[in-house]
């Protein structure tokens, strides 16, 4: 008797070696399991329960072998591995989900939304499969936030971005950028798969950008970039930016291809009662941050004005000298759909340098404690024949837009001089100055 109590005893230290190993690997059951019964009290559970069986096939082979020792000690050893393999099989998967969130943990990430916008009347569907691709996916991340099978109809640089819920985490850096949509006015396929500059978006979410926080140019923080947007116009022509909630960076520029209506799943292939919906939508949308208007429909498109015209630079600076202000903020926004902000000593000192075509400069100051704010839209036409007649000779010539307002402040005017040539806009879109109630 005395031989079959160590017979079981053995038994029982097989079990407690079982649960040990099981244990050993049960941050992986963790990570998966949030039950209220735990799946890992019913596995330590079945582990006991062998115990018993355990014995009794040990003892078996103990009277059948006449208690040769290796036969027991190989038959002890084989319930060890079985046991082994039963739990790397069975946590194969959470495995696999703890060793990503570790990489996950340990790689760089952010907290921010993706989008995608269009200019002004181009509206397109984008189709299955558009997305962001992540190499490194959190445990409750998705895999991208862009949503297919909608239409996006917004105005170049404003995107339409995805809610993405603060309980999803931060997401790390994409890898690539995967797009399929249908253009309405083009009636045309296209697809896109480009890889993305991870260096580039990485050190604008680190740098992050200048932002006022008190109202009078007192407290400048560091703001956080929140959007990844792709901008997708007519031709194939996309656009990646970065943007907060005052200021969007161009990131990269890509084509994508034609593509033909086979290669597409039956889902995504848009109906003609879905295409004249959308192209007989002439809503100014004025209440709705998806502007829908359509009104071009006799015109030819300017294909590649989004990223050629529009991404054209020019050495220029904004003069404002004639407004004695120290406290101030010079918004910029531009036709390629940036805009940003510069504040204070930088916004009067601001220096020459290759820049794009500004579509509005919006001048907010300070004077005699009173604030004003003052509107400069340009006509997109004017400016551009402007800058081209002025950098005609020299492409690298300096280029100065002159904001005047008078001493009042009741009145603006807006030029554009070079060395030789002054140039006065006259067909500006706005041009007005507005004060702040105190």
């Amino acid at each position: 008797m005395k031989y079959y109590f160590k017979i079981f005893l053995l038994s029982v230290g097989i079990g407690v070696v079982n649960i040990l190993m099981y244990l050993f690997l049960l941050q992986f059951q963790i990570l998966h399991n949030s039950s209220y019964v735990p799946q890992e009290a019913f596995d330590v559970f079945l582990i006991l329960v062998a115990i018993p069986i355990q014995f009794l096939i040990v003892a078996l082979v103990a009277y059948v072998s006449k208690k040769n020792k290796q036969a027991v000690l190989i038959t002890s050893a084989l319930f060890v591995v079985a046991c082994l393999l039963l739990i790397l099989i069975n946590t194969k998967e959470e495995r696999s989900t703890f060793n990503n969130e570790q990489v996950y943990r340990n790689t760089e990430k952010y907290d921010y939304q993706q989008g995608i916008a269009t200019p002004e009347g181009y509206p397109i569907k984008l189709l299955s499969n558009s997305k962001f691709t992540l190499a490194v996916k959190g445990n409750r991340n998705p895999y991208t936030l862009l949503e297919t099978g909608k239409v996006y109809s917004t105005n170049w640089g404003n995107s339409e971005s995805t809610f993405k819920s603060s309980e999803d985490g931060d997401v790390v850096l994409p890898d690539s950028l995967k797009l399929y949509w249908y253009s309405f006015l083009e009636n045309k396929y296209y697809g896109l798969s480009a890889k993305l500059d991870k260096i580039k978006i990485s050190n604008y979410f680190k740098k992050g950008y200048q932002r006022d926080m008190s109202g009078n140019f007192a407290r400048l923080i560091i703001a956080k970039y929140q959007d990844l947007n792709a901008g997708i116009a007519p031709g194939g022509d996309v656009v990646l930016w970065i943007s907060g909630a005052s200021e969007t960076r161009e990131i990269s520029v890509f084509k994508a291809t034609e593509m033909n209506i086979n290669q597409f799943k039956g889902e995504d292939i848009v109906k003609a009662d879905e295409i004249k919906k959308v192209l007989s939508d002439n809503c100014e949308c004025k209440e709705n941050l998806q502007s829908r208007r359509i009104d071009h429909h006799n015109q030819k498109i300017p294909f590649g004005i989004w990223t050629n015209q529009y991404r054209e630079k020019y050495n220029w600076k904004v003069d404002i000298s004639s407004i004695n202000s120290s406290k101030s903020e010079l918004k910029f926004y531009f036709y390629n759909g940036e805009r940003y902000s510069l504040f204070n000593e930088d916004a009067v000192n601001n220096n020459y340098r290759n820049k794009v075509v500004p579509s509005d400069i919006i001048f907010i100051f300070i004077q005699n404690g009173k604030k004003y704010k003052a509107f400069f839209e340009f006509d997109e036409d004017e400016i551009y024949s402007y800058f081209n007649n002025l950098s005609q000779a020299n492409p690298n010539a300096p280029i100065d837009i002159i904001l005047n307002i008078n001493p009042d402040l009741s009145q603006a005017t807006v030029k554009l001089k070079s060395k030789n040539r002054t140039l006065d806009f006259v067909k500006m879109k706005t041009l007005r100055i507005r004060k702040f109630k105190d």
